[in-house]
This record gives C-alpha cells, structure tokens and sequence, in this order.
C-alpha cells in the first residue's frame, strides 16, 4: 500500500474519531439529553429497559403473592 494512501486514511479516522468522542462527551454533559421533542427510538428502548431492570431490583414488581 502507498504510504501517502496509509496516512490519509489514517487522518480520516482521526477525524471520524474526534467527532464520535466529542459526542460521547456531549452526551455525558446532558446536551444532547436537553433536546425537545420526542426521543429517539433506541433511546426510548434503552430507557425503558433500565426502569423496567431497576423496577425488579428494587423488589416493586408483583411477585403474584
């Protein structure tokens, strides 16, 4: 492979890199969160799933007794 091919693929990932870490750290702060409207749907999903995981940790689910 060409050297100068290598390093300008290299650059791209760096960059793609950069974005995804900025908006990992965007989303750590709560900006992405404070958004209006509906959220997305593998948000809602993800939502979901933790209240439903933290609903039967706490023991507030029916147990059928």
């Amino acid at each position: 492979m060409d050297l100068h091919k290598m390093i300008t693929e290299l650059q791209a990932e760096k960059t793609r890199l950069d974005e995804a870490i900025q908006a990992l750290e965007r989303l750590s702060a709560g900006q992405l969160l404070r958004r209006r409207g509906r959220p997305s749907r593998w948000m809602s999903e993800e939502l979901n799933h933790k209240t439903a995981a933290a609903g039967s940790e706490n023991g507030s689910e029916d147990s059928g007794s």
